[in-house]
């Protein structure tokens, strides 16, 4: 089986390195340097290097069409590419990608920060088929786990890494032999998660709005910040003191 492994940021790393220990993995298509996506939780410089996998490495996002078509590959693994997948691909090929909550719940972007944000008690990782949809397609496995009252979005990120090697571990054997599970999911219970507009703290936030906002806009993102005397005042972390 031949497997393509598409990331620009530090969790599809993690979880390539997983996988590598279960399967071989044909080629790593990545990013270049020169590449303008925005893309907040990096791969680390150097990190690439490392790995002993052919790397491609794009400027225009668009150009991975033409690329998958040169290497037809049988499985693909889509993580952090910050591009809508056109049905031309999803209709050649099978592509598994990971969300951030345990969905249904929490479809859409910046669910790290959503989940802080809406105080999110039990969170989790979920893997899946990718289709036209919105984090809607058949889901293959999830990883579950609470969030701690002073979770920041880069311990959040660190628990993910963990549980997306749980899923791999468990998963990639599946998919290889072509038995993985495809559970359809369930619509009634979909809760989108309304983008955050502004990680700025306002006069009028309380603090506890305050310390979430802190938490949720933490490294990898731009983090919280107040306005004074025309200058942004940046918060990294902060401390409840009861």
């Amino acid at each position: 089986m031949k497997i393509v492994w598409i990331t620009t940021n530090l969790l599809g790393i993690s979880l390539l390195k997983t996988a590598m220990n279960i399967s071989k993995i044909d080629c790593l298509i990545t990013l270049s340097d020169k590449s303008k996506m925005k893309i907040y939780d990096k791969i680390p410089l150097g990190e690439l290097e490392k790995l002993p996998i052919s790397i491609i490495r794009l400027v225009e996002p668009n150009d991975i069409t033409k690329i998958l078509d040169i290497i037809k590959p049988d499985l693909i693994f889509m993580i952090g590419w910050r591009r809508k997948i056109d049905k031309e691909l999803l209709d050649k090929y099978t592509i598994i990608g990971f969300h951030p909550t345990l969905l249904p719940y929490g479809r859409g972007q910046a669910s790290i920060i959503n989940t802080i944000l809406y105080d999110i008690k039990e969170s989790g990782l979920t893997m899946f088929y990718m289709n036209e949809g919105l984090d809607s397609g058949d889901i293959i496995g999830q990883k579950s786990f609470l969030i701690d009252k002073d979770e920041t979005s880069n311990s959040l990120y660190l628990k993910l890494i963990d549980a997306g090697k749980e899923l791999i571990k468990i998963y990639l054997p599946k998919l290889i032999e072509n038995n993985a599970p495809r559970i359809k999911q369930d619509e009634k219970n979909v809760f989108n998660f309304i983008s955050p507009k502004s990680n700025e703290i306002l006069p009028e936030d309380n603090i506890d709005t305050m310390y979430k906002k802190i938490r949720a806009f933490s490294k990898p993102y731009n983090g919280a910040y107040i306005m004074k005397d025309g200058k942004k005042l940046i918060f990294w972390e902060a401390e409840l003191i009861e």
